[in-house]
């Protein structure tokens, strides 16, 4: 379907991270279980409660727009996890794939920054101060996320490799 107006772009977008938010909540669970070190795993444990408060803000921006929340395939977060489940196959619990898992969620959490840093903008232009509002609490969670890490990832014992 052609996109042919804000709207038409807004909702695009919104059902694009949306889709994305189901799929890293199932790909967090997963490195929590195998991340070997317990602090990742409760780090990953916490974030899957976060992204569930995610979900429930893209909930009522989808109400704000009169609509029933729907899904757009998001290739990109599905090509980072594809990626991410062909190294889990690969390899062993262990140091190795918890700094993997890091990255991983690193790449991810950059990609719903930018989805939100264009959806906060879309609604700024649309008028819509809610959905606003919203998305840039979702927004400032992914940046505080992505924070905490790049501190693990760069406080993370190399020597563990």
């Amino acid at each position: 379907m052609a996109i042919t107006d804000i709207d038409a772009l807004f909702e695009h977008e919104l059902e694009d991270v949306y889709f994305a938010e189901h799929q890293l909540t199932e790909a967090y669970e997963r490195m929590a279980s195998v991340s070997s070190d317990e602090d990742l795993t409760a780090f990953f444990e916490s974030h899957v409660e976060e992204t569930g408060d995610h979900i429930e803000r893209l909930v009522e921006v989808f109400e704000r727009t009169g609509r029933a929340p729907q899904t757009e395939e998001c290739q990109g977060i599905e090509g980072l996890l594809t990626e991410w489940e062909s190294f889990a196959a690969d390899n062993e619990p262990g140091a190795i794939h918890d700094y993997y898992n890091v990255v991983t969620a690193m790449k991810t959490e950059r990609y719903e920054q930018s989805a939100y840093e264009s959806l906060v903008a879309l609604a700024s232009e649309r008028g819509d101060d809610g959905a606003m509002d919203l998305l840039k609490q979702n927004l400032d969670e992914d940046e505080e996320t992505l924070n905490d890490l790049a501190k693990v990832a760069r406080t993370f014992d190399y020597e563990t490799l």
